[in-house]
């Protein structure tokens, strides 16, 4: 008993063998809760890029929708010298451009996204008597971000 006693009261340290162990430890946990938290930075940046390119795609497609939900087939046309572009007939005298300019979404000329985003490759046609978007939505400042397909197809108003 008094022996356990003196060597609690000893103070001459810890010895190189412990010393080397604890520090071999510490550097195996101290790695693998580093790449645990840069693996769950990563991920949370690509979650939060591809939420962003889902948004944009949604106010695209929300807005083209807007415009063209109430039309008729009779006021809806592709144009001529772009496949990526309809025109509205609002009335006799006004009309709307609807579709794909330099691979920028537009309406009546008007850019509906920003910069950060590339549309290339997005689609809007007319089948039979609906509307069919393909929206391809990309990232044009992570170009390691995938890219997001997003179709809609909506049948236009009965006369």
């Amino acid at each position: 008993m008094l022996r356990e006693r003196i060597r609690y009261l000893d103070q001459r340290g810890f010895t190189l063998v412990e010393s080397l162990l604890s520090l071999v430890l510490f550097s195996i946990i101290a790695t693998a809760v580093y790449f645990v938290l840069l693996n769950g930075l990563k991920t949370e940046n690509k979650i939060y890029n591809e939420t962003l390119i889902r948004d944009e795609a949604d106010l695209v497609m929300s807005e083209f929708i807007k415009v063209l939900y109430t039309a008729t087939p009779s006021k809806v046309k592709e144009t001529v010298n772009d496949p990526n572009n309809l025109v509205y007939k609002l009335n006799n005298n006004t009309s709307k451009t609807i579709g794909f300019v330099q691979d920028k979404p537009v309406i009546d000329g008007r850019q509906i996204s920003s910069n950060d985003f590339n549309f290339s490759g997005s689609t809007i046609t007319i089948v039979d008597k609906s509307i069919k978007i393909d929206l391809l939505v990309g990232s044009n400042k992570n170009a390691n971000a995938k890219k997001l397909k997003l179709e809609s197809q909506f049948r236009l108003m009965e006369e």
